[in-house]
């Protein structure tokens, strides 16, 4: 069962969207990435366990992780900055743990603030709240 997700997210600033007015035909959709909690430097969302997520071996596929991570920091870049042009420049993983069944969380929050790059951490858990993941990205934020 999926977590509750938000249905919108209003920025300081008075800017609101819809979550599926923003992914609404795109790659995020397809994958069924929700959110479940953001705010100034956080941010939390998941995926479910299907099994054309999986790769050959029977594990859900490093990309999969991978791709939610850097959707849910992106989202949470976007939020800490007010900013809706931001680019992922780099990404680091460090795969810990499989996981075959259940969904995948992810929480991120931001490691450093410039005024062009920001830094978060995405650290990605099981059902069981067991590390699966470590994600670092770099973002380039354009005003």
């Amino acid at each position: 069962m999926q977590a509750a997700s938000l249905e919108s997210v209003s920025f300081e600033n008075g800017l609101t969207f819809k979550w599926s007015d923003l992914v609404r035909g795109s790659f995020i959709e397809r994958n069924a990435i929700y959110l479940t909690d953001i705010g100034k430097g956080h941010v939390q969302g998941g995926i479910e366990f299907r099994k054309d997520l999986l790769n050959p071996t029977g594990i859900i596929h490093g990309g999969v992780i991978v791709t939610l991570a850097d959707t849910i920091a992106i989202v949470g870049c976007g939020y800490l900055y007010e900013a809706v042009n931001i680019s992922t420049v780099n990404m680091y993983v460090s795969f810990v743990k499989p996981v075959t069944t259940g969904r995948v969380i992810a929480k991120g929050r931001v490691i450093s603030r410039g005024k062009l790059l920001s830094l978060w951490q995405v650290d990605a858990f099981n059902e069981s709240e067991e590390l699966i993941a470590v994600v670092q990205i770099t973002f380039a934020i354009k005003k």
